[in-house]
């Protein structure tokens, strides 16, 4: 037998569970967005930069050496702050990530490229296993939530 009361009770914890199983793939697929290496590259400059330990407006110094030359990984800073948070249910990060995410004009005035790693509606690694992961998160609990067994 089955119990749509039993169902009924648990189908708000189901969806925030399922949600919750999309956001972790959320933020995966970001961070490997950026893993992968953005389009376009680095230019010449940047990279020259990086080596040297120069950093935006000026800065300079030892913590801004690299020799990573994959974009919107200089200090791994916007990287780290990529989190999906429960509470909220979205991915935060650090403000500067939508910058870098749309472009824009950089402090000379020259424009940075877009190097979109937020775009997940057209993604097909989020389509696929992102889905597959919250439906069958759901489809276990809704049949576990509507037999009888445990009321």
């Amino acid at each position: 037998t089955y119990s749509f009361k039993k169902l009924a009770n648990s189908i708000d914890e189901i969806f925030s569970e399922a949600e919750d199983s999309l956001g972790v793939v959320a933020e995966k697929v970001m961070k490997q967005k950026i893993d992968s290496g953005l389009k376009p590259p680095l230019k010449q400059i940047t990279i020259k930069g990086r080596l040297e330990g120069t950093y935006w407006g000026g800065l300079r110094g030892a913590k801004y050496k690299t020799t990573s030359i994959t974009p919107l990984k200089h200090t791994g800073a916007l990287y780290k702050s990529l989190k999906f948070d429960k509470e909220s249910k979205s991915i935060n990060m650090l403000a500067y990530g939508k910058k870098h995410h749309d472009g824009f004009p950089n402090p000379k005035g020259k424009r940075v490229p877009p190097r979109p790693f937020m775009d997940l509606e057209k993604d097909n690694t989020f389509q696929t296993t992102g889905k597959a992961v919250a439906l069958k998160s759901m489809g276990r609990k809704l049949k576990s939530a509507f037999s009888k067994k445990g009321v």
